[in-house]
């Protein structure tokens, strides 16, 4: 008789305990799911360092392309999507010349950067267009407007650019990687 309490009461111990562990087990699911579908914001400017890799130019039927860096320096996961404004700038933030024009030849996509990653966008230079009928002056650096941001940063680009409205930038959309 003293065994049959020992062991019922030993599978009630047990089933407690599976209870309680199933419980605990379930909450922390669900709390994970909850946290892994958190929705990714998009990059912030103050969140991006903006930069250009000039060892990667590569020339092509006489433009220079560039890859145009987007490093997410903030603490979770955000996305970019679409083109980024670029204009050339002098040391004393006067813009020069046009902007960057679009350049289609990647799909649109959404590009998500996690803490310490990059997306990069190719920015094509023209420089074939500079010459003294287009006026040029040196630009100290481009100012980017991240793909749906307000605020602009600039991006070191010590490159002489029309300043008479002649193009001779390009820039495509983000894309994943560095």
């Amino acid at each position: 008789m003293f065994n049959r309490f020992r062991r019922i009461a030993a599978v009630a111990v047990a089933v407690v305990a599976l209870g309680a562990g199933g419980a605990a087990w379930a909450a922390s699911s669900a709390s994970a799911a909850s946290s892994a579908s958190a929705p990714i914001g998009r990059c912030a400017a103050d969140n991006l360092a903006i930069w250009v890799y000039a060892d990667g130019a590569d020339s092509t039927g006489g433009t220079t392309f560039y890859n145009l860096e987007f490093t997410n320096m903030g603490r979770s996961t955000c996305f970019l999507d679409g083109f980024p404004g670029v204009a050339a700038s002098t040391l004393g933030r006067v813009r020069l010349g046009a902007p960057a024009v679009r350049q289609y030849g990647v799909p649109a996509k959404v590009i998500d950067i996690a803490a310490g990653g990059t997306a990069h966008s190719l920015i094509g230079y023209i420089a074939s267009r500079v010459g003294s009928a287009c006026k040029p002056q040196s630009a100290g650096f481009l100012t980017v407007y991240a793909p749906g941001s307000p605020a602009a940063k600039r991006a070191f680009f010590p490159l002489p650019v029309c300043t008479t409205g002649r193009v001779d930038l390009n820039v495509r959309r983000v894309a994943a990687g560095f």
